[in-house]
């Protein structure tokens, strides 16, 4: 039985309402004033915290419209971390000091999990690894903070 979930079907209602925003108003691409203007930042916040994508879409591949794996979210979690964290010490977006802390300490467990050479190889292991098991319950965390859900 192929199934007909898709990618919209998938994500939260914060992002699915951010994403619909945006193709109705294509300028607010522009905007990064508040921490949630950074949707791909939150997308892979939530995709870190999601048990049930992470097996749907990096282990079993189950639709050709995502295209995901740990690695890639991984890669641009730390960028945009990185950039949200910058322009937020820089004064030019909003985030609350609990935000920031928060958001601070999920990167750098990210980073330590990534950079661990005995972290699994594969996504599959990766994904029932009880270390990364207590990464995805605290970005849970994290992203209800940053969301406000």
């Amino acid at each position: 039985m192929v199934n007909e979930m898709t990618s919209r079907d998938f994500l939260p209602f914060f992002l699915r309402e951010k994403y619909q925003e945006l193709r109705e108003h294509p300028e607010l691409n522009e905007q990064c004033e508040e921490i949630t203007d950074f949707l791909w930042l939150i997308g892979c916040i939530w995709c870190i915290s999601n048990a049930d994508y992470q097996e749907w879409i990096w282990v079993k591949h189950e639709t050709l419209e995502i295209v995901d794996s740990y690695d890639d979210t991984v890669m641009y979690f730390i960028e945009d971390t990185d950039r949200a964290i910058d322009a937020r010490d820089a004064g030019r977006i909003e985030m609350t000091d609990n935000q920031y802390h928060m958001l601070k300490k999920l990167y750098d467990m990210v980073e330590s999990y990534d950079t661990n050479n005995n972290r699994p190889d594969e996504d599959k292991d990766i994904v029932n690894d009880p270390d990364w098991g207590e990464i995805r319950k605290y970005a849970k965390l994290v992203y209800k903070e940053l969301v406000k859900e």
